[in-house]
């Protein structure tokens, strides 16, 4: 939990679409910049750092910051590129303002994974040379282990796992207007298919993150009241797969008990439909093997526990890089109201947004955000 820990107080992303073709790279992330700065009623004059979350071995090219750090309006400005998941970049620009050096911070992130070859090819070099890289480890061949693992130790209903699918579709559809892919029951890794797993987006995302000196009534803010970040080992063999231990420990952190189900909403990086269980299991929304009760709840209930991924999250629509810090943008959107056609009402007053990163979540990122700088009770 943090004591007089930032806000956001302006947001944007460019329009979810899978490829995209009649901008570059650059264009999309000046548009992300220019509109988070235009949602805060800023200027990057008023902007004291700049934060970057690059994925070079995915956009093939060698410090990727040199070519997009104009873009971004780090021209001149104290910049700092975080080169694992566009979450580390928020977390660290959390902390940049809590030690006192900046009062404002434009954090932007990105993923254009339409102008490579070949995303897996990038999951490759992520995997030690000696055992899983000959053996072919990729995202989703990490993502269906951990699936199995779950299913091995408990029963689960098909019947759950599309109804988590036909969730997600649905609100991502009045979300961004994403549409179901057509050979979703193409087998992947088995137990998951095509429709089971994340599908790649092309997307530029920013945020400006201020001080509480810095922060008006007229910016709506969301204040961040609690950031935990842990990794688990590296190893797959060391870890149980039927849990995300690296989730429940970073939620310890941000929530102090660990537990979301206090909350008004989690938006939730999922790496697969199965998988969403287990990572509302381990923010404490549901008992070991029964997330599937849960996972689906899309929409406010009369007893008011904790709407999930009202946004549809990142299975239909995943920005790579960007996925994670999505989840947060989310979360934070609905704090502040502008959350558009997937607004819940009344307007919530906290919000979890967590991301998953690495094989099978080896590690985690969690964030609390309210509409009171001291929390809600």
């Amino acid at each position: 939990m943090l004591d007089g820990g930032p806000a956001v107080i302006g947001a944007f992303h460019t329009p979810v679409r899978r490829q995209v073709f009649d901008q570059s790279l650059e264009e999309m992330i000046f548009e992300a910049a220019r509109g988070a700065l235009l949602d805060a009623n800023l200027t990057i004059e008023d902007i004291d750092a700049v934060v970057l979350s690059t994925s070079d071995q995915v956009e093939g090219r060698v410090i990727e910051s040199m070519v997009t750090n104009g873009a971004a309006g780090g021209v001149g400005r104290d910049v700092t590129t975080i080169a694992s998941a566009g979450e580390h970049a928020f977390a660290y620009a959390c902390l940049r303002i809590l030690a006192g050096q900046a009062r404002r911070i434009l954090v932007v992130v990105w993923s254009k994974e339409s102008e490579g070859t070949d995303p897996s090819h990038a999951d490759r070099l992520s995997a030690e040379p000696f055992l899983l890289r000959p053996l072919g480890m990729t995202t989703p061949a990490a993502a269906g282990l951990q699936a199995s693992a779950y299913c091995a130790k408990y029963a689960l209903d098909p019947a759950d796992v599309a109804a988590v699918r036909a969730a997600r579709e649905s609100a991502a559809t009045a979300a961004v207007g994403t549409t179901p892919v057509s050979d979703g029951d193409a087998m992947v890794a088995w137990p998951l298919a095509v429709h089971d797993l994340p599908r790649g987006c092309d997307l530029a995302a920013a945020v400006v993150l201020a001080a509480p000196g810095e922060v008006t009534n007229a910016h709506t803010p969301a204040w961040v009241n609690g950031v935990g970040w842990i990794s688990s080992s590296y190893e797959l063999a060391d870890r149980d797969l039927s849990t995300f231990a690296a989730l429940e420990e970073a939620a310890v952190m941000a929530l102090g008990d660990g537990r979301a189900h206090n909350v008004d909403l989690v938006e939730v990086q999922e790496i697969s439909s199965i998988g969403s269980f287990a990572a509302c299991e381990a923010l404490g929304l549901a008992g070991p093997g029964l997330g599937a009760t849960v996972a689906a709840r899309g929409s406010a209930t009369p007893d008011g526990a904790p709407v999930v991924n009202p946004s549809g999250g990142n299975l239909p629509a995943n920005p790579g890089n960007a996925a994670g810090f999505m989840r947060l943008l989310s979360a934070a959107q609905q704090i502040r109201g502008n959350a558009g056609a997937v607004q819940l009402t009344p307007r919530p007053r906290s919000a979890v947004g967590a991301a998953l990163n690495g094989f099978a979540g080896q590690s985690a990122t969690v964030v609390l955000f309210t509409s009171d700088p001291e929390g809600v009770s």
